[in-house]
This record gives C-alpha cells, structure tokens and sequence, in this order.
C-alpha cells in the first residue's frame, strides 16, 4: 500500500503543547538572540554577554578567538564573576570542575537548548504527517495492540480503492460513480448503516427529479487493521 501525504509543516505555537515547552522555546530564542561567552583570565572567571564584548574577533565557524572586556558596562551584561585561586587549568581538581561547570551550563543554554527545540519541531513535523497519512497512529498506547482503520471503497463488492480517511475513499466512490453515470442534477448522499464510526456507507443519489433516488451500488467499509495476528479473534 502506498500512502501519498504532504508533510505539514512544524507548528511551534500549536495550544496542544505543554506550558513548559513554550518556556523552553522563549529561552531557546533568547539563547540564540543574545548568546553568552566563558572567560578564564588570570583566575578571573566570568560569564559575558557576547554583545557587551569589545574587539571580538572569530574563527571560520564563527566561535570567538579573540576579545576584550568593557571597560564599563551594565551590571546584566557580566552574568557571573567568579574568582579562583588558580591561573591556569590542572592545577586544582575543585576549580577546574568550576569551570567544566560554567562552561556546561553556558554550552547547554546556548547551544544544547536551541538544538533540542529545532528536534522536537523535526519530530512534531513527523507525527503530524504521520497522523495525517493514518489518523490515529500517533495516538496508540504502548502495549496496547496496535489498530488502525482504513476505508476500502467497493462497487458491488469488486474493490475499487483503499484508503487511510473516510472522506478520500467517498470521493472515489462519487468520482466513479459520475463518470459512470454522467447525469446533471443529480445529489449524491452516503448513507450509513448504523450511527457508529465503524459505520458501512452507500451511495446513494437524489435528483434531477424531486422523487428521483437510486442506489448506486458503491459502499465505503472501515477494516481494522492489526499489527500482530491474535488467534482468540478468529475464535
């Protein structure tokens, strides 16, 4: 079976996602809008903002090689200050985990966060175009089976199309009914056999005439499909 879909695109401000990933998302932005940067200097260690920072200069992949502090600045522009008794690193276990530390913390806001969320979006764009390919199939439950249903279209019981939504095998069935046909006026109407969702639907049409109605012998039928064999079912 073949399933043609496009795939929608990421939806960041969709009202089914939690509050806390959409305070994730605005730090994320202020990550990438507004980056920090790590500096370890005769045991000054400190946390900048990038922007406050003088005569910076970049490698080819756009990290900073070269800097100097301001000589005045906001006080929100230097975010920590940290003195060590230590210049350089390996001389003191405690204070060289200081700075994996800053430096962590610095790494997963401005570069880890901002990565996770571009992720999480990739994923959101894969679900929703699996959902839209086969309703459901984003909603099972872990160790629960796995059903889904598809809509097989048939023409006094010869199949003529299968599909993963009710609405796409109905209009195969009005589409060959009409050209079957190829009578104006006339209103085509499914009735189901029950008020269920796992109703079974035919085609009916109504017109040109007020009293006009006739069968037309197309049905739409909802198969559950399953995807391990459970014998007791067959039983």
């Amino acid at each position: 079976m073949t399933i043609t879909t496009p795939a929608p695109a990421a939806t960041p401000g969709d009202s089914d996602q939690p509050v806390w990933l959409a305070a994730v998302r605005a730090r994320a932005a202020s990550a990438l809008t507004d980056p920090f940067h790590v500096t370890d200097c005769e045991g000054d260690l400190s946390v900048w903002r990038q922007s406050a920072l003088e005569h910076v200069t970049r490698n080819s992949n756009g990290a900073i090689t070269g800097w100097s502090t301001p000589s005045s600045c906001k006080v929100t522009d230097q975010i920590i200050e940290i003195g060590l008794e230590t210049w350089d690193e390996g001389e003191d276990p405690l204070e060289d985990q200081r700075r994996g530390d800053i430096k962590a913390l610095v790494t997963a806001r401005d570069r880890d966060v901002p990565r996770l969320v571009a992720y999480i979006d990739q994923l959101h764009a894969r679900l929703a175009a699996a959902e839209a390919a086969l309703p459901g199939i984003t909603h099972l439950t872990p160790g629960q089976p796995v059903e889904l249903t598809l809509y097989r279209t048939e023409h006094d019981t010869i199949p003529a199309g299968l599909f993963t939504n009710r609405t796409a095998a109905r209009d195969c069935g009005e589409d060959h009914m009409r050209r079957e046909l190829d009578r104006p006026g006339i209103t085509p109407a499914w009735i189901p056999d029950h008020g269920g969702d796992d109703a079974v639907e035919e085609l009916s049409i109504f017109g040109p005439g007020d009293e006009d109605e006739d069968a037309t012998g197309y049905v739409v039928t909802p198969l559950t499909v399953t995807a391990v064999y459970a014998p007791e079912t067959d039983e």
